[in-house]
């Protein structure tokens, strides 16, 4: 796969978990994925690694946390081989009220056609205030 088909698959990644589609965000992973949120375990309980099965339940629980859905837009783009950096921006309502916009710097490594590894920076304690306070 070269680089326009990654960047068309990191796309569709985005437009899958902006729509929810939970089966079709899970067709685009490896069996042995892994997603690991930047932050300290602790305070933020989706700091630290996630594999398949947790990308799923995170899905499930923003779907249900959300007001509609959340808006995943993907902003810029640096693909090198296999790895894909893409700077993105989410924007959504929960339904407790809050706003949600946050900003996200993501590496995603593809293998063999799917996403293998994904590593999320984002503004975690903005995550807490919304999402778990």
């Amino acid at each position: 796969m070269n680089a326009a088909g990654h960047k068309q698959l990191v796309s569709r990644f985005f437009e899958l978990f902006t729509e929810s589609d939970i089966d079709g965000v899970l067709s685009l992973l490896d069996d042995d994925v892994r997603w690991r949120m930047m932050g300290q375990q602790g305070g933020l309980p989706i700091s630290g690694e996630m594999d398949k099965q947790g990308i799923k339940d995170l899905m499930i629980s923003v779907k249900e946390l959300m007001v509609g859905q959340l808006m995943m837009t993907t902003k810029a783009w640096t693909i090198d081989d296999n790895r894909v950096a893409v700077e993105v921006e989410s924007l959504g309502e929960l339904k407790n009220g809050k706003r949600y916009n946050n900003l996200y710097h993501y590496l995603i490594i593809v293998k063999d056609g799917r996403i293998e590894t994904i590593k999320e920076y984002a503004d975690t304690d903005q995550v807490r205030r919304v999402f778990f306070d």
